[in-house]
């Protein structure tokens, strides 16, 4: 990436197989930690680039500085809004009504320091082997990937889904994309998929880790065909 600062490669690169050991060896919190220092470095020597969206920049130069501000955010926010109209009063009304499960002083936020940090062995560890299992019991899986997402890249779950030993995955493999044209008035591709049996993989364009922000309509029409439900 022409943006990242060329003294930074090579440390990034080491960070990288450094990651690589500690996932194997299973320390999965030192993994998270060398990610979180991995890509911290990225976004110093780039420019302060969005890992979440390589087409924007980041406002703050820390990954858990992030995750902070948005904590604090989110806790503002239900303190201070309760408008309907708005995420935190969506979740925390209309949805834990419909739910009925929710205890009453459970309180939706965007991020908590307290999850992150409890999920700290859990983040870095693979979970081939379970969506395996979900293949082999037919239930229907779909990975879907923003194409500008450094947080999870495009290459790295192609990469994990070539690692599957379902029976399957050789014809999926073999199988051509088909594209999607549904948004775009000129029928431009914004999006590519490829099933077999019961898994699907959708390379989204032009969006990053939040593909529904970034490309609603494909999000629609992508989500309307995994439970196949009409988009409109």
């Amino acid at each position: 990436m022409s943006r990242l600062d060329d003294n930074a490669v090579p440390k990034t690169i080491m960070m990288a197989v450094e990651l690589k050991k500690q996932v194997a060896a299973g320390q999965f919190a030192a993994a998270l930690k060398t990610l979180t220092d991995q890509l911290d470095l990225i976004n110093n020597s780039s420019g302060r680039v969005n890992i979440k969206n390589i087409m924007i920049d980041n406002t703050m130069s820390s990954v858990l500085l992030d995750l902070q501000e948005r904590h604090s955010v989110a806790s503002r926010s239900q303190a201070t809004s309760s408008s309907p109209n708005t995420i935190s009063g969506i979740m925390n009304g209309i949805i834990k009504q419909k739910l009925k499960i929710v205890p009453k002083d459970v309180i939706w936020q965007e991020a908590s320091l307290q999850v992150f940090d409890a999920l700290s062995n859990d983040f870095m560890k693979p979970a081939i082997n379970e969506v395996d299992e979900l293949l082999a019991y037919g239930v229907n899986v779909t990975v879907y990937n923003g194409q500008f997402d450094i947080l999870c890249s495009t290459l790295g779950a192609e990469a994990w889904v070539r690692r599957l030993k379902w029976d399957g995955l050789h014809k999926f493999l073999s199988l051509p994309r088909k594209t999607m044209h549904y948004c775009h008035p000129y029928s431009l591709t914004n999006a590519f998929v490829r099933s077999y049996k019961n898994l699907n993989f959708y390379w989204v364009l032009a969006a990053g880790h939040t593909v529904p922000v970034d490309q609603p309509c494909t999000a629609v029409h992508m989500i309307s065909s995994i439970v196949q439900s009409p988009a409109n």
